[in-house]
């Protein structure tokens, strides 16, 4: 009877151990490109459609700008190629070439941290006009469905540009409205009747 109940007692300690070491080894951790809002793996991909489609593939390569290290993507946009700089620095992402229409302006695109309703500012010089643009977080935390898919974690950005003539500051008329998903980036640009930019397709490595 004592050899049974050894036996017996052995056999459960080892059902513990082994069903211990099985959940160990499911819950593996994220994933730096699940964490954040702008994955910048080698190989990850977006494709964008709507009013202005283009796409972008992320190199693995990287820049130094300003003594800082951007990571590198390629954007494709019909018959034209360029490069584009990410720097990703606490949550904040800040952008170079980004955008084709004004240059190689850093543009500080996003702060994951900063509390929704509490704007930041940034004044550049874009084709020689005095702008200043104001970022603010409409929302954070939300679910957002674009082309039919659903998207959670979601942070909701606008930005507002004004032109700064005479010291006086005149609204473009034109708030952005972009949507970031964590773990996946960009999924949607939105300035109403000027531009409806949707994310279509992503790989993500």
């Amino acid at each position: 009877m004592n050899k049974l109940r050894f036996v017996m007692m052995w056999c459960l300690m080892l059902g513990i151990l082994f069903s211990c070491g099985d959940k160990d080894e499911d819950a593996s951790p994220a994933t730096t490109a699940e964490l954040d809002y702008f994955p910048t793996t080698k190989g990850s991909t977006w494709n964008y459609g709507g009013t202005n489609p283009y796409s972008i593939t992320a190199t693995g390569n990287t820049k130094v700008i300003d003594g800082k290290t951007y990571s590198e993507f390629e954007t494709k946009q019909g018959n034209e190629t360029r490069k584009a700089y990410l720097l990703k620095e606490k949550g904040v992402y800040t952008g170079v070439g980004m955008d084709p229409t004004i240059g190689n302006i850093a543009l500080t695109f996003l702060k994951e941290e900063t509390p929704a309703g509490k704007p930041w500012y940034q004044n550049n010089v874009m084709n020689g006009i005095d702008t200043k643009t104001t970022y603010t977080i409409i929302a954070k935390d939300m679910t957002k469905t674009v082309e039919g898919k659903t998207y959670k974690n979601v942070i909701h950005v606008q930005a507002k540009t004004s032109v700064i003539f005479m010291e006086m500051e005149i609204d473009s008329g034109v708030d952005m409205n972009y949507f970031w998903a964590k773990g996946v980036g960009l999924i949607l640009t939105d300035a109403g009747q000027h531009a409806n930019i949707p994310l279509l397709t992503y790989d993500i490595k």
